[in-house]
């Protein structure tokens, strides 16, 4: 686990003109960050993208936290599984987090990933290494038990759709790529347990997708479904070739796979958003920041009854995108404060 030197006493804060640019220096301030910090960390914006203001302030919050000025903290295991999660989302395959830096290489083999992704990915676990991350211990794993419980609270009110959730419509889709296997899969490449073909299956999902009279893209925000119904798909045929030796698979067992699948993988990302507010609540980490702007909001409409539901006076806990954190760390005046 990296440590970073924190002096809880030295609460000063200053400004330093570098470059014409103000740099924020202030020490004392923790703030805990989630899998999307890294991610616009990870790469190139431009002044045009929407994401511009939250990539800037994002690297003055990270060149502070390498000075060890800001100390940025993080739940290892909860930001390790977002990142493998968020990476699937893109049809990134990675199965031992030992080897994923391999696994990214291996995906870029396939050689339909544009560098500047292939880069990105790379990038994401180097930052993802740098942070300190939180011992974790029994009492995580309770409160995690609970997060359902929590969920239901922060979704009581109508939301926008979540993009990351899997539709019936997906399930569907999945269904029939994997209805067609076996005229697809020899019997050589199917023993292959280790390798993803990324290749074949893509021609599988491309197949399907025509079939269906859609498009099979995969780059840009245009493809940002088939990416991730083929990110689904590369683990349900990962699990398929370990559960059954044959094929074609019955529909039962096509069911259970997919059933499986999208139980880890298809997870609306503001349910997992939820573990990294009760680490904050029981780390006494007061500063969360986050770019999914839907968790934010659901927080800040439900924040009296989280209060409520986990028997505290007052939840001392701000969850806020780094602009807005940079403006606090730059004032000194905290979000959410007269």
């Amino acid at each position: 686990m990296n440590t970073r030197k924190h002096n809880e006493g030295d609460q000063e804060s200053a400004k330093e003109n570098i470059g014409g640019e103000i740099v924020i220096q202030q020490t004392g301030s923790t703030v805990y960050v989630d899998h999307t910090i890294l991610v616009i960390l990870s790469r190139p914006v431009p002044e045009t993208d929407p994401d511009f203001e939250n990539w800037r302030a994002a690297n003055r919050l990270w060149r502070q936290f390498r000075e060890e000025k800001v100390r940025l903290v993080t739940s290892g295991k909860e930001t390790e599984m977002d990142i493998i999660l968020w990476l699937n989302g893109q049809g990134c395959c990675i199965t031992d987090t030992l080897r994923a830096m391999e696994a990214i290489r291996e995906f870029e083999s396939w050689g339909k990933v544009e560098r500047d992704c292939i880069q990105q990915y790379k990038q994401l676990l180097v930052h993802y290494e740098e942070l300190e991350f939180l011992p974790f211990s029994e009492t995580d794993s309770k409160e995690n038990a609970g997060s359902k419980e929590i969920g239901m609270l922060m979704n009581s009110a109508p939301d926008e759709p979540d993009p990351d959730r899997t539709t019936k419509d997906d399930i569907v889709l999945l269904h029939q790529c994997l209805a067609g296997l076996g005229s697809r899969y020899t019997e050589d490449r199917w023993r292959d347990l280790k390798r993803t073909d990324y290749e074949l299956n893509w021609q599988i999902l491309e197949s399907v997708l025509r079939e269906r009279g859609l498009e099979p893209l995969s780059t840009g925000i245009s493809g940002q479904r088939n990416r991730r119904l083929f990110g689904l798909l590369n683990r349900a045929v990962g699990l398929s070739k370990k559960s059954c030796g044959r094929l074609p698979m019955p529909d039962g067992h096509i069911d259970f796979v997919i059933n499986t699948v999208v139980e880890k993988y298809g997870h609306a990302q503001r349910e997992r958003g939820i573990h990294h507010i009760l680490h904050c609540v029981r780390h006494g980490i007061n500063l969360f920041s986050t770019t999914d702007r839907l968790l934010v909001d659901g927080f800040a409409r439900c924040k009296p009854l989280l209060e409520k539901h986990l028997g505290l006076a007052r939840l001392d806990l701000e969850l806020v995108n780094p602009s807005v954190l940079a403006r606090w760390l730059l004032t000194g005046s905290r979000p959410g404060s007269a």
